[in-house]
């Protein structure tokens, strides 16, 4: 033990380190999913005013049939697309808050295995200073009897 006292669980505290460290990605990448999904949701959205604009347009400057049923074709893929996303968020939501909940237990494991690590380092060198003191107290007794 020289320096720093051994602390027996430190392996022990690296991989609830890593844990952690693991569960941080793991929530930063279903936010990241969540976020795309309402990027996709707004684009689809604009993409679909933009379709139904120009199909008003067209239709006040005469449409052909064809024309007509490729307009309503775009415009009902562009509607499942959209409710599909739709749907799909509250589902990336309850992940993103499954991330963050194991990412808050694995942060108090952590954090309960500092804390101990703390105290028990910080009870090593009490019982440290402890015998430092009762080895100064016998040289000084000794020194005391010799003279």
């Amino acid at each position: 033990m020289a320096g720093q006292p051994e602390f027996r669980l430190e392996q022990v505290l690296k991989f609830r380190k890593e844990v952690e460290r693991m569960h941080q990605l793991e929530l930063a990448q279903a936010r990241q999913q969540h976020d795309d999904a309402r990027e996709r949701l707004k684009s689809e959205r604009g993409a679909l005013k933009e379709l139904q604009s120009e199909l008003t347009e067209r239709q006040a400057e005469g449409i052909d049939a064809k024309d007509l049923q490729l307009y309503g074709d775009f415009s009902l893929r562009k509607t499942r697309e959209i409710r599909a996303i739709r749907e799909s968020l509250p589902v990336l939501e309850k992940v993103v808050q499954e991330r963050r909940e194991a990412l808050l237990t694995a942060a108090k494991e952590k954090r309960a295995l500092e804390v101990f690590k703390e105290k028990k380092l910080r009870d090593l060198r009490l019982e440290q200073l402890s015998r430092e003191r009762t080895f100064l107290d016998e040289v000084a007794v000794q020194n005391r009897g010799g003279h």
